[in-house]
């Protein structure tokens, strides 16, 4: 069984890797500047740009 559909297994575990990394990347791209976390506004889980809080 695990002979048989073993490469399946590892193409699973690839793909999974692959797509985790092209995201990241995919992200790492998109953002054109340095995000920071904002702690006195209402929502600190929202990233705002470091230049907009000096």
């Amino acid at each position: 069984m695990l002979r048989k559909y073993g490469w399946l297994v590892v193409f699973a575990l690839f793909m999974f890797l692959f797509d985790g990394l092209l995201m990241q990347w995919i992200e790492l791209l998109s953002t054109e500047s340095e995000k920071c976390r904002n702690m006195n506004s209402v929502n600190p889980l929202k990233l705002v740009n470091c230049s907009s809080l000096e």
